[in-house]
Parts: structure tokens; sequence; C-alpha cells
């Protein structure tokens, strides 16, 4: 990715209206990559929603690849507004209409996009999406996208964080902090290298402290991930809520 690509102050990627935007530009190159970022962060939710929609998982796959080797062509947000709202419904929403053509034309052509993505995990997506499926409440395509639209979003504030402690020389504290910080189940546990400390061991206090930094950053990451996906002045109090909401309707 070029130095003009879009950046957040941690140097990772802003998927965000500030791409769409860039993905209308007349510049070729930027509006590759913009789209690149767009497609990487954001096939998961579109393939649990087309999953949702009844497709088979093969045709589920190649509809969503179609819909972003469409997007490359600049065909779907050549005219997208910032001020129509959320990233979340306006993707949404391209891809049912998207899937309206698809299924309009007799022996549309299947095709890969172009730009090296196509090796995304399908894999992964499928099992997510049948472990949503089998849940008590199921799970509807609209569900189904928001709920995954959501972890889209945890993984990239993730990211973000760990991009930041990286940058720091802080990568080994992130690895063996990011579990308990973030109240995920440990493997193991044991001692942590103290920041800056070479391998002198934390005391508690120090661990505490530690944990209580790398979780106000991944609040921090999180709300700038969600800020960017939502029209300026939008309610990043009132999307976490519903993102938080579509999360826990899937763990029920």
């Amino acid at each position: 990715m070029t130095p003009d690509a879009a950046q957040t102050v941690w140097g990772f990627p802003a998927t965000s209206w500030t791409l769409v935007r860039r993905a209308r530009s007349g510049d070729e190159r930027a509006q590759g990559e913009a789209l690149e970022v767009l497609c990487r962060a954001y096939w998961r939710p579109l393939y649990a929603y087309a999953r949702g929609r009844g497709l088979a998982r093969a045709d589920a796959q190649d509809a969503v690849q179609d819909f972003f080797a469409t997007a490359l062509r600049r065909e779907l947000f050549q005219r997208a507004e910032e001020t129509a709202g959320k990233l979340r419904s306006f993707l949404l929403t391209a891809l049912k209409h998207h899937l309206q053509d698809r299924a309009a034309k007799e022996g549309a052509a299947r095709r890969r996009p172009e730009g090296g993505w196509a090796d995304i995990d399908f894999e992964t997506a499928e099992a997510e999406w049948a472990r949503s499926a089998a849940g008590p409440s199921g799970a509807g395509p609209d569900a189904a996208y928001e709920r995954q639209w959501a972890r889209a979003l945890l993984a990239e504030a993730l990211a973000r964080v760990e991009a930041r402690y990286a940058a720091e020389g802080k990568g080994a504290v992130f690895a063996a902090l990011k579990g308990e910080a973030l109240e995920e189940a440990e493997a193991g546990g044991g001692s942590v290298p103290e920041e800056g400390a070479g391998g002198a061991e934390m005391s508690a206090g120090a661990r505490r402290v530690a944990v209580h930094r790398l979780r106000k950053r991944f609040a921090e990451a999180l709300r700038e991930a969600v800020a960017g996906t939502l029209p300026e002045g939008g309610d990043v109090d009132a999307e976490l809520r519903e993102l938080g909401a579509a999360l826990a309707e899937g763990r029920a």
C-alpha cells in the first residue's frame, strides 16, 4: 500500500467512508487500494448474508467475489455518499441489489476479483456462519450479516492495537496480555515480560496496570473503527450498542 493510502495514526488502513470516497476518486491506483481494503475487511458479513439468504456454499462464495469484482470496476461505489448513512447499511443494500441483478441474469459469468485477494478464507467464514445458524435463535440473513460485521470491527480494532504495540517494541507484551485484557480464556498463563525490562517478570500490580492500558487502547481503537463507518457526526455509542446486541444474540 502506498503512502498516500488512507491510514490511521497507528498506521493501520482505515476501513471507512474515507475509503469509499477514495474509491470514487479519479486516481485509479488509489481506487484499487481503497477497494482492496474494503473487500478484505467486509467480505465475511456479506458472505454470511448470502448464506442466510439460502444460497448454497459455492454460490455464496461466487456471489461475494462477483460483488467485489463489480465494485473493483467502480460500478457500486461511484455514486455512494457518506450522507446516505452507515457504511454497514450501504454495503448490505448494495449486496442485496447485486444478488437481485444476478438472479435476473441467466448464466451470469462467474469470475474472481482482480487485485490478488482471492485467497479469502471461505472455510472459516462457512464455519462461523454454520455456528450462528445452529444457535437457539437461528440466524436470519440480516442478523447474520450484522453479527459478522461486528466481529469484523472487533478484529480490526484488535489489529490496530497490535500494530501500535508492535511499533512501540512491545509485541510480546500484547501477545501475553491480550487474552486477559479482552476477557478471553487464556490457554496457559504464567509470567509476562515487563514492558521495557527485558525478560523480567511483571509484578501483580504492574500486570493489572498493563491489562488496564491494553483494554483502554482496545476501546479507543474500536470506537475509531466504528466511527469510520458512520456518517460525520454519527452516534458511535448507539452503533456500539447495536453491534453489541447483535453479538449477544449470537451467543444466546
